[in-house]
Formats: C-alpha cells, sequence, structure tokens
C-alpha cells in the first residue's frame, strides 16, 4: 500500500522528525561552549553516515549500497546536499556562535512563511486557505513564545540565511514529483527511497563542508569537544536528529504539500521550550500560550484534506509535477529537479 493510500503517515513522519529537531539548537549551543562551528557540523555527519549506511543495508536489502551509489550519482542529490545540509549548517552554527539559542529559535518562526513563498514562486504551489490560516497561527504563537528572547545582529542574519535553504530545500524535495519509491519502477529509474536519498545526501553534504573544516584546521582555530556534556551532545545530533531524522523528514516532505511540512517546522522553537520546562526551566505564562497556538496552527495546516469528490480528475486540481493521490504522476514540468 503507498503512502496516498495512508495519507496521516507522511504528516506522522514529519512531525516525529521535528520534534526531534526541536532538540538541535539547544544540544548545538551545548557542543559550541568547546568546539569549533566547522568541527561540530562535519562531526555530525561523519559521525551518522555509517549509521546511515547501515540503515539501508539492514531496512532496504532489497536496494542496498548499490543504490546508495546510483543517488551519489545524480545532480539532483547534490543540490539537495547543497540547500538541505551544507548552506544550513555553516549560516546555522555560525549564527549560534554569534548569537544565542533563543534568537535561533525565535528565527526559525520564519521557515514556514520562507518555505511557504518559495514554493509559491518555485513550483506555483497553491495554499489554501487553510494551511495560509495555519501558517499564520503558528507564526503568530512563535513569536509571542519567543517574547524578548531575540537578539537582532549578524547572527540573527545568518540564521535565516540558513532556514531560508532549507526552505529551498523543503521545495526541491516536493519538486520531484511522485517519489520513485510511491510508483512502478523502470529499469532506467530505479526507487529513489526516502533512506537511500537521506544517506547519499549526508555523505554529499560531509564533502561539501569539508573545505570549511580545512580552512578551520588550517588557521588554527579548529577545536573538538571537551567535556562528556559536548560529546554526548554530539552523539544524539548524529545517530538520532541528523540521520534517522532526515529520513523521516525526506519521506513526508516529499508527500506532503511544501506549505504543510514548512509549518510542521514552526513547531521547533515551541517543542525547544517544552524541553527546556520539563528540564527546570520556570514556565512563563505568555510562552505556554504562544506555544499552544502554535501547535493549534500545526495541527490545522497539517491535517490531510478532503478526499477529492468522485467524477473529477484530480489532476484538474494539482499543480504540475505533484503525486496524484492514487498513485499516478501528474505530468512533469520541464527542467524540475528528479
Amino acid at each position: 500500500m503507498t503512502a496516498a493510500a495512508r495519507p496521516w503517515v507522511p504528516v506522522v513522519a514529519v512531525v516525529v522528525s521535528v520534534v526531534l529537531w526541536s532538540t538541535t539548537y539547544g544540544l548545538s549551543a551545548i557542543v559550541l561552549v568547546t568546539a569549533s562551528p566547522a568541527v561540530l557540523s562535519e562531526l555530525r555527519l561523519v559521525l551518522a553516515v555509517p549509521l546511515m549506511l547501515g540503515l539501508v543495508i539492514l531496512l532496504r536489502p532489497r536496494l542496498g549500497l548499490p543504490a546508495v551509489t546510483r543517488a551519489l550519482r545524480r545532480p539532483a542529490t547534490v543540490v539537495l546536499a547543497l540547500t538541505g545540509v551544507a548552506l544550513f549548517y555553516l549560516p546555522s552554527n555560525l549564527g549560534l556562535v554569534l548569537s544565542t539559542a533563543g534568537t535561533a529559535s525565535l528565527m526559525s518562526a520564519s521557515l514556514p512563511v520562507l518555505t511557504a513563498l518559495i514554493a509559491w514562486w518555485l513550483i506555483r504551489e497553491r495554499i489554501t486557505a487553510r494551511v495560509l490560516a495555519g501558517l499564520a497561527i503558528t507564526t503568530a504563537g512563535i513569536v509571542v513564545a519567543s517574547a524578548g528572547a531575540v537578539e537582532f545582529g549578524p547572527g540573527a542574519l545568518l540564521l535565516v540565511l540558513g532556514l531560508a535553504s532549507y526552505a529551498l530545500y523543503t521545495v526541491l524535495l516536493r519538486r520531484s514529483g511522485v517519489p520513485a519509491s510511491d510508483r512502478t519502477p523502470t529499469p532506467a529509474e530505479p526507487p529513489t527511497d526516502a533512506v537511500v536519498l537521506a544517506t547519499a545526501t549526508a555523505i554529499w553534504g560531509a564533502l561539501l563542508l569539508l573545505p570549511w573544516f580545512a580552512w578551520e584546521v588550517a588557521n588554527g582555530s579548529a577545536a573538538w569537544p571537551s567535556d562528556g556534556p559536548g560529546w554526548v551532545s554530539i552523539l544524539f545530533l548524529s545517530l538520532i536528529v541528523t540521520g534517522p531524522t532526515m529520513a523521516l523528514y525526506n519521506y513526508g516532505a516529499e508527500r506532503v504539500p511544501s506549505a504543510v511540512a514548512g509549518t510542521a517546522t514552526g513547531a521547533v522553537p515551541a517543542l525547544g521550550y517544552a524541553f527546556a520546562v520539563a528540564l527546570g526551566e520556570p514556565p512563563e505564562p505568555i510562552k505556554v500560550v504562544g506555544g499552544t497556538l502554535a501547535f493549534l496552527g500545526i495541527l490545522l495546516a497539517a491535517l490531510p484534506a478532503p478526499s477529492v469528490r468522485p467524477g473529477r480528475a484530480v489532476s484538474e486540481r494539482m499543480p504540475v509535477g505533484f503525486a496524484d493521490p492514487r498513485g499516478e504522476a501528474a505530468p512533469q514540468r520541464e527542467g524540475a529537479v528528479t
């Protein structure tokens, strides 16, 4: 049975990945107490790749490592690694050095808006009134929840640039149209499985970030984690947040509208605050109200749309290159990333 027959599965995949990603800024800040930004970025990927290769062998034995090799040769994988890894990690970790985790949380409120705007501009993805309302409620909730935590400056600008790159990555995942794993593969086009794609993307990401790492080593600014919390944080970021979570997000983001995936990521700062409260930080009523608003907006935007009325062609109401809920491919726009 395809994901089209179970519309809630991709949404759950995106939500779970967002819950795990909500720990990123806090854990990265812990690592950056003793480590340098390039070391954090590169080490996170280098430790994640072996696990992801193991997941391919374990979970996708019929595809195996040859599928990863094929994915590595595709130009689209390099573009995804550039936008979703290299140009996201680099400015984000530099931004954390120049600002605070609270600022990073507030800046992440811009991700749903950036994703929806890029999807509208790049692939002409129609934003429904329900998704638009959910996006607005989510953004308002995050701004309320993070009130007073922002410090505007170069760090905040770098964080937004990283988020813009990740928004583009989300749209490019969707732009590829019907995921190959959800349609009948052909000999010329082997399946591009979510786990396989995530693994290949992480490998390319590590390669693309090598010059930055080499630059830190060359000028003597490279520093490794030197305490227990730093190493525990980098291991969690590598083995949980970077690896399996990337596969979950790829699976979900390929199958739901970009605005929905982007809106779900708006939960990151609210969840980050919830984790801080769970660890002992005193709760603030205004932040609780803001977090509640954010979750209501996410639920509104992420709930599967009603089924299409019988007798009306699905392709009539779907943008070019999108997945038909019946598992059939809508016509592809020329030049689409695949």
